[in-house]
Parts: C-alpha cells; sequence; structure tokens
C-alpha cells in the first residue's frame, strides 16, 4: 500500500494566507526588517517561514533562509523567496550547530504542543553561535488592563477559535502559560528589546540566552 500523506493544516488557506494577513501583519514585518538593517546579521534562519513573506523583504545582500513542514506553504515561498525555503522539521533542522546569529519565529510556536514547543527552542539553541539572538513574533498577555487591550485580546482568541482543532486547543494551552514572554523566559531565555502590537497582545522580541 502506497505511504499516506501527512496532512497539510495549510492546504486551503496557503493561496491566500498573505492576502488575508498582510494588512495586520505588516508593521511587524517592517519593523523586524528595520532593525535587521540596523543588526546586519551574516546568517538568518526563518523557523516555520510559511510563505516566505518575512524573507522576501530583507535585504538581497542579507544570508537568509528558511524552514517549513508544510508543501502547501512552501509552494507559496518558492515564488516569493525563491531558492531561500526548504522543507524541513522544526524539531529536527538539517543545519550544523552555531550556524546562525539571528535565528527568527513568527506565529509559530502558540499552534504546537508544549513539548514540540521545548525540542523546537533546544534546536534553537543548538543552531544560534555565542552572542546571536533569537526573535520571536507571537501572542502574548497585555500589561495593561485597558478596553482597547481587552478588545483585541478577544478579537485574537476569537481567530485562533476559527482555526480550531489541535491549534486551537495548543494556543490556549499557549496563554495559559503565559504567553510569549513567560515561556521563552522559563526555557532559559532573556529578552533584550521588544515592539508591542495591538496592545501588547502581540509582541516582536528579542533574546539572548541567559548567562
Amino acid at each position: 500500500m502506497p505511504e499516506e500523506t501527512p496532512h497539510d493544516d495549510y492546504n486551503n488557506s496557503s493561496r491566500i494566507y498573505d492576502l488575508l494577513l498582510n494588512p495586520f501583519l505588516n508593521g511587524i514585518r517592517n519593523a523586524f526588517v528595520d532593525w535587521a538593517i540596523i543588526h546586519q546579521p551574516q546568517g538568518v534562519l526563518d523557523v516555520g517561514c510559511g510563505t516566505g513573506k518575512q524573507l522576501s523583504l530583507l535585504p538581497k545582500n542579507m544570508h537568509a533562509v528558511g524552514i517549513d513542514l508544510s508543501e502547501a506553504m512552501l509552494d507559496q515561498a518558492a515564488k516569493q523567496a525563491q531558492g531561500r525555503c526548504r522543507q524541513a522539521d522544526a524539531t529536527a533542522i538539517p543545519f550544523n550547530d552555531d550556524s546562525f546569529d539571528l535565528i527568527i519565529s513568527q506565529f509559530a510556536l502558540h499552534e504546537k504542543e508544549t513539548a514540540t514547543i521545548e525540542l523546537e527552542l533546544k534546536e534553537v539553541k543548538r543552531l544560534l553561535q555565542p552572542g546571536g539572538v533569537f526573535s520571536v513574533v507571537d501572542f502574548d498577555l497585555p500589561d495593561e488592563h485597558t478596553f482597547i487591550a481587552g478588545f483585541f485580546k478577544w478579537g485574537v482568541a476569537r481567530i485562533e477559535q476559527q482555526a480550531g482543532g489541535e491549534h486551537y486547543e495548543n494556543f490556549k494551552v499557549w496563554m495559559k502559560r503565559g504567553g510569549l514572554r513567560s515561556i521563552l523566559k522559563k526555557n532559559g531565555w532573556e529578552l533584550s528589546e521588544e515592539q508591542l502590537f495591538f496592545k501588547g497582545n502581540v509582541r516582536l522580541t528579542f533574546w539572548k540566552l541567559a548567562e
């Protein structure tokens, strides 16, 4: 019997992913590019690169590659980040130790089970050069308990609920564990810089390994 093809959660959404999310993510993506231009990393790895949109915005002279497990997403990445992305599991990334001075993860952690997140973070530690930076964009708990912050928090939960199934269950666990900053700190990372979006419900963060 032929081997069963693993289910790809993005088979139906990959073609319209950027169209739907660009209005919400452009500010975050551009802020990351501004940071990268200032700091000039020599080797960049995007873990969970999706459609390759973020990679496509980086300067052409910046060595940047990405990995993703979804064939559907990689089909889109081939169009806008040509030759930069390859299929790989984020818990077993096919690069040597200390290969990158900047590793990024954008909205790719909250949808995973806790055990998988911890395996991915171990891979990042293996691949990151001493003194390197791990940049994460993901959902967090807002610091301010204002109406607008609460509204965005509600909106994030409704969007994640639409994803349904395991994705939504993992998101709920992510938030119950305290969100982005709490989880990264518990896994040995030290926050060095951040930018807040949607009143702190989404954060662009930069981390180094705690000494």
